[in-house]
């Protein structure tokens, strides 16, 4: 996968056709009602996330017209021919972006939909800024280099005042709607309780001072090291088959290069299943998560589901990428630096030992109700008003 965060550079290429669209879009919007909504996400190289979510909400909303609702990509023969699709980078996806009602992205309007547009003051769509996870574990560090936008989406009071102290946003700019995707993990919780754990999703994310490894050098690092140890510990294999767990392993996006280098190293082993691939279907399948500092954790109490943390380098990583949060109190689950203190935590989880604090659920989520998506619409509806009184 693409580094997203690469520099503004690669992108000067783009700088003729998105030129010859604007002046284009500038010719014919008196003559063009601004209806299209254009979407984005990850660079356009995956159909998914809140980007996903927010378009199929829009798709089946009666007051849009399906027709003017547009997912952006690197490859337009990618997706599916169902889905409305513009190239980044190709004229008419620059001509739909200046003449749009609204764009919506979970990175930059840069990465996700039009390169380089953001530049340009005039006829600018509405633009909100989706986000792709809730804002806690992982500190940003180019916050000097975010984009602007007229709606930055928080899921609570805490996520307004992280974009407020470090990302240095005004109030009025931060939408407090919740995340676009949580409104499938509210319908799928509809019913169901959680209080016995037969699957496990093990999701350790990436680390930056990794890029870059050859494969000889990976194999030596704690990350790679850390992760293999506790998946062939015989007490990992003991309490997932004593209490008939499957443990299902999901690598990150950036660990591509390296995954024969896993299969290898980790072989077959009974009950725990070794995967590469869309997670979404597993946050809503397994009943716990074991991550690290992945943004995967929000969805998993949002569902009323525990996590355990695994962070056996804690302390390089809040130095060398830094949390938003205070891991020693702030957390909503155990947090453990060894093979032992995990597997402790776990089996107290599975035999029900310990439950889920639903006074930290309700702090980092103001709406439980499955109309993030609905109040996000709603915004953009004020906002378009508001532009039209002007």
């Amino acid at each position: 996968m693409t580094n997203i965060f690469a520099s503004r550079l690669s992108k000067i290429k783009y700088l003729p056709v998105l030129i010859i669209a604007y002046l284009a879009a500038l010719v014919m919007l008196p003559f063009i009602k601004r209806q299209r909504y254009v979407i984005g996400g990850h660079s356009g190289e995956l159909f998914e996330d809140n980007g996903k979510a927010f378009y199929e909400f829009l798709v089946n909303n009666k007051s849009v017209s399906a027709e003017n609702v547009i997912w952006y990509s690197k490859q337009k023969n990618a997706l599916s021919k169902q889905i409305n699709v513009n190239r980044i980078g190709s004229f008419k996806g620059y001509f739909d972006y200046f003449t749009a009602k609204c764009a919506l992205y979970t990175h930059s309007s840069s990465t996700d939909i039009a390169p380089l547009a953001f530049h340009f003051k005039f006829m600018q769509p509405i633009r909100i800024y989706l986000d792709h996870g809730i804002d806690g574990l992982k500190k940003v560090g180019w916050t000097s280099k975010i984009e602007p936008a007229d709606g930055y989406v928080v899921a609570s009071k805490v996520g307004r005042e992280i974009k407020q102290q470090y990302w240095h946003l005004s109030d009025d700019l931060i939408i407090d709607t919740g995340l676009a995707r949580y409104d499938r993990l509210f319908e799928t919780m509809q019913g169901k309780s959680h209080s016995h754990v037969t699957r496990i999703l093990y999701l350790p994310t990436w680390r930056e001072w990794n890029y870059g490894s050859e494969q000889s050098e990976f194999e030596s690092t704690e990350y790679f090291q850390k992760i293999v140890a506790f998946l062939k510990d015989p007490r990992t294999y003991q309490l997932v088959a004593k209490h008939h767990v499957i443990l299902h392993v999901e690598l990150h996006p950036f660990c591509e290069p390296y995954l024969n280098t896993f299969k290898k190293q980790i072989g077959h082993i009974y009950r725990i299943e070794f995967a590469f691939g869309n997670i979404s279907d597993e946050i809503i399948k397994s009943d716990l998560l074991i991550t690290d500092y992945s943004s995967v954790c929000w969805d998993f109490l949002y569902q009323n589901k525990p996590v355990v943390f695994y962070q056996f380098d804690q302390e390089r990583y809040l130095k060398d990428r830094g949390s938003y949060l205070d891991f020693d109190t702030q957390l909503f689950g155990p947090v453990c630096k060894t093979e032992s203190e995990l597997l402790v935590a776990l089996h107290d989880y599975i035999a029900g030992e310990e439950k889920v604090s639903q006074k930290l659920r309700h702090r980092y989520f103001t709406h439980i109700d499955g109309n993030n998506c609905a109040r996000v619409y709603s915004v953009i509806e004020e906002l378009s008003k508001d532009a039209k009184n002007r």
